[in-house]
């Protein structure tokens, strides 16, 4: 019954990378097409959050847990599982909040700007606070994949891709606050400077997350050198932790779910017993 439960628990996490990575791949094609629609950029970024928070949700009928196959587990294991679903239901008040924060923020842009203004802040911590548990917690969930096997990669590629969505909301925010901090042309929008320029500030974010820099960016400004150089930090910080907890783990040989072999496995050293050591007698 236990291995069932965690059988079960493996495959929505890796439902979630899958996921995850699907709809992040489809915004980064769609990046083009969303300079002609700037509003829907705040869009992508709900739905990536949703998709990391809901998929893993117990509000999915799918991810809910059988109460009595939790009581059968061993007290430590029964415990850990509590605590994941209540991190569960936090993270999804957590995206609640993200969210009302966000249509607030889209309103003020459109009929008061100074109150986007001083929104900015809130809106600044409250994506940021939401986008780095989504990742600590999908940074977790890898370090406890059994094996090295594509859903692995998945979920790890997708958290690489989600830092530089994360950053795209930080530059977006920063773009309210200090718009000198940016270079940035007429977007060709009847639309506030916030959501006309939504689509260059993720551009710019990845550009920044690959350490090749965005001509975005006001060289001499400190706002728009902070936001790159933790763009650049963050991102880094995650592929070495990830070569790290990945470099250890076995590989999944087929369906079976077994371990492969270690290389030095394959050519094992056969121990030899010492030969006596025979001494000669000199000649005379």
């Amino acid at each position: 019954m236990t291995m069932d439960l965690v059988s079960h628990l493996l495959q929505q996490r890796h439902a979630l990378y899958r996921g995850l990575l699907a709809v992040e791949l489809a915004a980064l094609m769609g990046l083009r097409g969303l300079q002609e629609a700037p509003r829907l950029v705040s869009v992508v970024y709900l739905v990536i959050s949703a998709v990391a928070v809901l998929t893993d949700s117990p509000l999915l009928h799918k991810n809910r847990l059988d109460t009595s196959a939790t009581q059968a587990m061993p007290s430590a294991l029964r415990l850990r599982v509590k605590r994941m679903l209540l991190r569960r239901r936090r993270l999804v008040s957590f995206w609640i909040v993200a969210l009302a924060v966000e249509l607030l923020w889209q309103a003020a842009l459109e009929f008061n700007p100074w109150l986007a203004v001083q929104l900015s802040v809130l809106h600044l911590v409250v994506w940021l606070g939401l986008m780095l548990v989504v990742l600590w917690s999908l940074i977790n969930a890898l370090a406890e994949e059994p094996f090295f096997n594509s859903d692995l990669l998945m979920g790890a590629a997708a958290g690489y891709l989600l830092v530089g969505f994360t950053g795209g909301i930080v530059l977006n925010s920063l773009l309210v606050l200090d718009p000198a901090a940016f270079n940035l042309q007429d977007h060709g929008h009847s639309l506030p400077v916030g959501i006309g320029h939504a689509p260059a500030m993720l551009g710019a974010a990845f550009a920044s997350l690959t350490t090749l820099g965005s001509p975005l960016l006001t060289s001499g400004s400190l706002t728009s050198l902070t936001a790159s150089v933790g763009i650049t930090i963050v991102g880094q910080l995650y592929v070495a932790i990830l070569i790290a907890g990945v470099l250890g783990k076995p590989r999944a040989l087929g369906k079976s779910g077994q371990p492969a072999a270690a290389p030095e496995s394959e050519h094992p050293e056969v121990p030899r017993a010492a030969a006596p050591i025979k001494l000669r007698r000199p000649r005379r």
